[in-house]
């Protein structure tokens, strides 16, 4: 019973809250904790509550993008408009321009813009293509024009690909768009896995798009897959087997990694060449690093529950430990979260702004997702009045957040919790975020 209840606070914390003041409780009085201290209530949003659409923000404006329908093929024209109008709606940095109110001749055009027929619309870039079967493949021209620079492309590429790989060069081309305004490419394409439940008692490891197509299950070694991670090689995961246990297992082909003495809940990596997993033995979890294939493991932590750890700049690590009394963030074994008496699952966020760690904290009966210096300074919230919102997720661009809500599914946003965008119609845990 300790040990199913224990298994709920690392993984689905969220879920069984009287387990989770159970195991607390018994984690204190056997690692001689001290009571939790007051804590300051969290910051709130400072977004003023529902932000669902991203108009601007400060001295942040949004760039007006034309997304010409490209001549050829019917379905693959609207496969590269849909793709592109969404990638670039999501980012949260351009405004997509409704089709119906565009004025260019565009048969005449060509790829080519004529720019005062593009002005007049409020287009300040277009993007253009052109298609071909070459063979058995689509072999496709898109091309960038910025309107206040003329008739010539600012960014030219082309794509020979499979009819089911149209996407997939759509998305590296979005993502040189936004390198050419900003310097550092997107995340268009990347994908995400967590975990989910799948039956009674039962969960499962699942993967999908970071614009919310793709959505498809892995076939663990077990109906009891937890805490998912993207690591060297593949999708590292923590598989419940018969005889009780946890181990850490790997996709593709179910590869036992390690096979440690009590139960593995959780994973991350720094790179290819550090490992850090979350070893429960008689009723206490630590965190243990070494080397990705569970090789030279020496443990960083020592009593009580220390959970969710995630690697971020310069081999830093950061996890949740109630070493204070109540789940907290620390920093290689700094306390850094000190509002709210109960935070979770940090990841780390390469944010154009400034490294930051997001997580999930508890404020009365919902979940919300904040962010906070590594240092512990500039605490902000992202969400509220807007459900529960759990287990965020950073793109490898630092642009934007991924988290699931109780409004009924994946949802994205900026890095302050505006232009929130919901995906997919799919909910879970310990979210993962491909390159980061």
């Amino acid at each position: 019973m300790q040990m199913t209840r224990f298994a709920s606070w690392i993984t689905f914390g969220l879920v069984v809250t009287a387990g989770t003041s159970w195991v607390m409780s018994n984690a204190r009085a056997q690692a001689g904790a001290p009571a939790a201290p007051t804590a300051s209530a969290l910051p709130a949003s400072s977004s003023g509550g529902v932000t669902q659409v991203f108009v601007s923000g400060g001295s942040r404006s949004l760039f007006k993008i034309a997304i010409a329908p490209p001549p050829g093929d019917p379905a693959i024209a609207a496969t590269i408009t849909e793709t592109a109008s969404r990638d670039f709606t999501l980012s949260s940095m351009f405004q997509v321009l409704d089709p119906k109110s565009f004025t260019a001749n565009l048969e005449r055009e060509g790829l080519s813009i004529e720019p005062g027929s593009w002005r007049n619309v409020g287009a300040e870039g277009v993007v253009k293509g052109n298609t071909a079967m070459r063979g058995s493949n689509v072999h496709l021209e898109l091309r960038l024009y910025v309107v206040s620079r003329g008739s010539d492309a600012v960014l030219k590429k082309e794509y020979d690909v499979a009819p089911g790989g149209v996407r997939g060069a759509v998305h590296q081309f979005d993502n040189e768009v936004v390198k050419y305004f900003t310097g550092t490419a997107g995340s268009f394409g990347s994908r995400l896995v967590f975990s989910a439940t799948t039956g009674r008692g039962q969960k499962g490891i699942f993967g999908i798009d970071s614009d919310g197509q793709g959505l498809g299950r892995m076939q663990a070694v077990s109906n009891v897959a937890l805490a998912p991670a993207i690591g060297p090689g593949g999708v590292y995961y923590a598989g419940g087997l018969p005889d009780g246990s946890y181990q850490l297992f790997k996709f593709p082909g179910n590869t036992q990694v390690m096979k440690q003495p009590g139960l593995v809940f959780g994973v991350a990596f720094g790179g290819s060449s550090k490992m850090a997993v979350v070893l429960s033995q008689n009723g206490q979890s630590d965190i243990w690093t070494g080397g990705p294939d569970g090789s030279g493991l020496s443990k960083v932590t020592s009593g009580g529950l220390n959970t969710h750890p995630a690697f971020g700049p310069g081999g830093q690590m950061a996890y949740v430990s109630n070493a204070g009394g109540n789940p907290q963030i620390y920093v290689d074994g700094k306390r850094v979260s000190f509002r709210g008496t109960y935070n979770m699952a940090p990841v780390w966020c390469n944010d154009p702004e400034g490294v930051k760690i997001l997580f999930m904290g508890r404020d009365g009966g919902a979940w919300d997702i904040f962010s906070i210096d590594p240092g512990g300074g500039n605490m902000r919230r992202l969400t509220q009045d807007q459900g529960s919102n759990t287990y965020p997720a950073c793109s490898p661009d630092g642009r934007s957040v991924a988290f699931f809500s109780t409004r009924g599914g994946l949802y994205l946003s900026n890095t302050q919790g505006q232009n929130q965008q919901k995906i997919a119609s799919v909910t879970g845990e310990s979210l993962r975020w491909e390159g980061n």
